[in-house]
């Protein structure tokens, strides 16, 4: 992993508030896609809180965060 995917995973991760992986139903998931997509997807709190962040392979960065009421 570049120190480049590093930062971008420590800062997906501190997008949440309060920890992630603390409650049943609470989802990580890391994953590179055939066409050479970064994907990080956090949910929390049976879905009510969603953060995902996606780099695609020319280095734009994507970020997109859900909260429920």
């Amino acid at each position: 992993m570049s120190k480049e995917d590093k930062t971008m995973f420590k800062n997906a991760l501190s997008k949440l508030t309060g920890g992630i992986l603390q409650k049943p139903g609470d989802k990580l998931e890391a994953r590179i896609t055939p066409s050479n997509r970064k994907v990080i997807k956090v949910s929390k709190d049976n879905g009510k809180e969603k953060y995902s962040v996606t780099k695609y392979s020319n280095g734009t960065l994507v970020e997109t965060k859900t909260t429920k009421a």
